[in-house]
């Protein structure tokens, strides 16, 4: 058993146990969850994919735009400066993703039910997808060459290594772009905070948007995927997601009123 599952077993034991009596962690009992549905899931994945079951969209890819988009990317803007930036953003998803979700949770706690609801429908979608489909990134069919493993940032992402199997479980999910999903989630719900966290969350969205078509690990067709699969589940969660009162009550431990 890897340390990632152990610790996300542990996350979701001490979450569990404490929602006996605190029900208002039960919202952050579902995040955490998903981390652990994708640890489980990781293994078949890897093994569909390996065994030559995943797919190439190049070809679909380079139909709707015409070009190879992500080759075009990485020559354009070809630069150490441009690498090791753009290493820096993909390498900050989960940081971004945790800092929205405290920002939620303590400058509209109402809303923190609704952003983990689209939260687990954006991770459970793309997760049943990935077993169905699982699709290659582009450094790993060869057209565009794997540019965040050659930065000097790369080891950044060891830091988050216990929660980044988050959004990347393995080498073959790629479609959609949980890295375009998640940023896309986050700008909407911190949006609705405020005006400036909301144009913080537009500018991380777009930078990281480009970040994972300069550094080869999706194609523009995952990131489009990305936010179907995000957007859906905002839409979602907006209608019959918990609502504000209900948080409320959960934290205030009302669940008898």
């Amino acid at each position: 058993m890897s340390p990632t599952t152990v610790f996300f077993l542990v996350a979701t034991a001490v979450l569990g146990f404490t929602g006996l009596w605190v029900p208002w962690t039960r919202p952050w009992l579902a995040l955490v969850m998903v981390g652990l549905s994708f640890q489980v899931m990781s293994g078949p994945i890897d093994m569909i994919g390996d065994s030559g079951g995943a797919l190439s969209l190049f070809d679909l890819d380079r139909y709707v735009w015409g070009f190879n988009l992500t080759g075009w990317a990485q020559n354009a803007f070809s630069s150490v400066l441009v690498t090791e930036a753009t290493s820096l953003v993909y390498a900050s998803l989960i940081p971004f993703v945790l800092g929205t979700s405290l920002a939620i949770w303590r400058f509209r706690r109402g809303d923190f039910g609704r952003f983990a609801t689209a939260v687990v429908l954006t991770s459970y979608g793309a997760l049943v997808t990935f077993v169905l489909m699982p699709t290659a990134p582009p450094w790993f069919s060869g057209v565009a060459a794997d540019l965040f493993r050659a930065s000097g940032l790369s080891a950044i992402s060891g830091i988050f290594t216990p929660l980044s199997a988050l959004v990347a479980p393995d080498y073959f999910a790629a479609f959609p772009s949980l890295h375009a999903a998640y940023t896309i989630t986050c700008c909407y719900f911190l949006s609705k905070v405020g005006y400036r966290l909301g144009l913080i969350g537009s500018l991380v969205a777009a930078a990281t948007l480009f970040s994972t078509l300069y550094l080869g690990q999706h194609y523009a067709i995952d990131l489009v995927g990305g936010a179907v699969y995000s957007l859906v589940p905002c839409w979602l969660s907006e209608r019959w997601g918990p609502r504000g009162e209900e948080i409320i009550r959960l934290r205030r431990g009302g669940l008898g009123e």
